[in-house]
């Protein structure tokens, strides 16, 4: 075999004189032009995706209505085609020239010529080669040819143009089956192809590589590659020396490839930890596509998504609309769809909401909100660069365990909560810390790493409390957390630290918070209404991916960190707004800032949604008292006792003891008398 440049893109003159009459691979393998690699997306059809509500829905079925004519140049000319399907498929010249329903045996009786004609057009032609030999088993039609969808069309435009590629699709729209076609495509007609496609188990591995088989299974003999080794995970191409394989993430260490397919990546357990693992294979000029729907949020599909949303990261986005289907544009299809699948399962498998699908103990609206406003939130300083966490993905702003957003002010007074954890490095836990305003409720600064000292994490702690006017200093005391408070309380003698822990024998609090099964609930309670009130202001990229991963076990009933992800930053968070709020609860009646936030209470919009519920058809009078009531609370100094200048009577007792004591007192008084 006379050696071919991979380099040249041009298609050459053949004689067939010189070709083997039983395969015409004999001497051609070039490099044919890649598809579409001079498409503009402005101008190509590809990219004209037209609104759901203007899309005019068929009549038929499309295979009905294909199989209506005898050669696809006719399909063309047919009204029908111009007003309703060409909404869904876009052909090339060379496809116009297929014969409908042609048999192999009538594909098997091509002579030399016309073989060498169409392994050319196969090469040159990725969806020629799909609609014109390769078949797929639909449940009700039997074996079909694979016309290409637009969207699979302008999938695999991006995938040859493209070196990183993340695809967010709706179930069902073969994007897979695509992804692996295009694969065995390039194995057959392009040389030296490393391509492995991974899915999330071994069964599926198979199953991806069973589409590979039956495609090949229904190719012309002449058209038959040669395989030195044919097996459910494996196929090479002796003709090309490629090869395509089918694994799972784990195969992917140690394999040099040209392209890596990952097949619903969202799905995929420790997908963070796989992609380390099989980066360096594609680093020196690989190419990587991910397939997948979506799987809630706090996963390595999501947070790459949306990074490369935001051009933090090589990754292009295509995106793919249900309704892009001729099948599934529908109202029938919708409602039928949506009832099956229910809410829930309808947002995340057919319209690709990351919003809809997850189980996170914080509302999935409320984390996306915050995820996109602190995405490009960037802090004022950035500190600590020595104590930034080795395995986090940074931007150039990222770098550094301290970030502040704001620096302390005159009159301010703040909260300190802190996280402790043994600072082993990558797979500990984090030692963490946010300075929230007690006003405000916003977090100003925060401290996040998880290899500093717990020694040194404790001098950190001191001088950041006394530089934001010494705050008030809250530690998570169990386990390292004590070792912690006693270098506070003892060696470094800081001034404002809150004792809440069970008094010991001398009858004086201990230092810290302690939080355990019991009380655990009431600490993350207190968190979660605060992000649904917003009352607290949330600065931290790294806070939030933190609540992207902790969700509600419904077997253990209990919310907590997915498993190999960290909560050190959402349990800080927790004790600093359950301390808070005990301070702000025993400040008097009518105290400026509490009256203020007890106010704030009948204002958020929660409140005033079940208000609005329980007074649907209410008569009138209610409403009216209603309404004062609110307009009386909404008043400026309006507690009685500021407002009037007076109290019940024996208030104070009342308020110290209960009915109790006044019972007592009066019996004593009638027996006095």
């Amino acid at each position: 075999m006379t050696p071919f440049n991979t380099e040249d893109r041009t298609t050459q003159a053949i004689d067939p004189a010189v070709t083997s009459t039983k395969n015409p691979r004999f001497f051609l393998f070039l490099s044919m032009p890649d598809l579409y690699i001079d498409m503009d997306p402005k101008t190509s059809p590809l990219y004209r995706i037209i609104p759901k509500d203007e899309i005019k829905l068929p009549k038929q079925s499309f295979t009905k209505f294909y199989k209506k004519f005898k050669i696809v140049k006719e399909i063309l000319q047919d009204k029908e085609w111009q007003e309703v399907y060409s909404q869904f498929y876009c052909l090339e010249k060379a496809e116009e020239e297929i014969v409908i329903d042609e048999t192999r045996d009538e594909l098997e009786k091509y002579d030399a010529h016309r073989q060498l004609q169409e392994f050319i057009k196969c090469a040159n032609s990725f969806p020629y080669f799909c609609h014109k030999y390769i078949k797929i088993l639909h449940p009700v039609y039997g074996l079909l040819p694979t016309i290409l969808y637009k969207y699979q069309r302008r999938s695999v435009r991006e995938f040859e143009n493209n070196r990183f590629n993340i695809v967010s699709k709706f179930r069902q729209g073969g994007l897979t089956t695509v992804a692996v076609l295009w694969s065995l495509w390039r194995c057959m007609f392009k040389t030296d192809q490393q391509i492995l496609v991974l899915s999330k188990t071994d069964r599926e591995a198979m199953a991806a590589g069973e589409v590979a088989q039956t495609a090949l299974d229904h190719l012309p003999n002449w058209l038959f590659p040669s395989l030195s080794a044919d097996s459910k995970h494996e196929k090479m191409f002796s003709d090309t020396q490629s090869a395509l394989r089918f694994y799972t993430p784990e195969a992917a260490r140690g394999k040099s490839c040209t392209f890596i397919i990952i097949d619903e990546a969202a799905f995929i357990d420790d997908m963070e930890t796989h992609w380390k693992a099989m980066y360096p294979v594609i680093a020196t000029g690989g190419n990587c596509i991910v397939v997948s729907t979506v799987n809630g949020i706090g996963n390595w599909y999501e947070r790459t998504y949306h990074e490369a949303e935001s051009k933090e990261n090589a990754f292009t986005v295509i995106d793919l609309e249900y309704w892009e289907h001729p099948d599934y544009c529908s109202p029938n299809w919708v409602k039928d769809t949506k009832s099956n699948l229910g809410e829930k399962g309808w947002a995340q498998e057919v319209l690709r909401s990351f919003l809809g699908s997850g189980e996170t103990y914080i509302s999935s609206r409320i984390i996306s909100e915050l995820d996109e406003y602190t995405r490009q939130n960037q802090p004022i300083r950035i500190l600590f660069e020595k104590w930034s966490n080795r395995q986090e993905r940074k931007v150039d702003w990222e770098v550094g365990a301290l970030w502040v957003w704001k620096e302390p002010q005159d009159g301010h007074e703040y909260i300190l909560a802190a996280d402790c954890a043994e600072g082993v490095g990558e797979g500990g836990d984090n030692n963490c810390f946010h300075v929230l305003d007690q006003k405000t409720l916003e977090q100003v600064a925060e401290f996040y790493s998880d290899n500093v000292p717990p020694s040194i994490f404790s001098q950190i702690i001191n001088q950041i409390g006394v530089y934001y006017n010494t705050a008030l200093v809250v530690i998570e005391s169990n386990g390292v957390g004590s070792a912690v408070c006693s270098s506070l309380e003892l060696g470094l003698q800081y001034e404002n630290l809150y004792y809440g822990g069970k008094e010991s024998k001398g009858g004086k609090g201990r230092v810290g918070i302690s939080m355990g099964q019991q009380n655990r609930p009431v600490f993350l309670e207190k968190l979660q209404n605060a992000l649904l009130t917003g009352s607290v202001k949330i600065n931290s990229r790294r806070l939030v991916n933190e609540l992207k991963t902790f969700l509600y076990n419904a077997r253990s009933r209990r919310a907590e960190s997915q498993k190999g992800k960290h909560d050190d930053g959402v349990m800080a968070l927790a004790a600093g707004l359950f301390v808070r709020d005990i301070m702000f609860h025993n400040l008097p009646v009518g105290f400026g800032e509490k009256q203020e936030e007890d106010g704030n209470l009948f204002n958020t919009e929660i409140y005033k949604e079940i208000r609005e519920e329980i007074l649907k058809d209410s008569p009138d009078d209610y409403i009216e008292e209603t309404e004062k009531m609110i307009d009386w609370l909404n008043k400026d100094d309006a507690i009685p006792e500021i407002m009037f200048g007076f109290t019940r009577k024996n208030n104070k007792l009342l308020s110290e003891f209960g009915w109790s004591i006044l019972l007592a007192v009066c019996l004593i008084q009638q027996c006095i008398v």
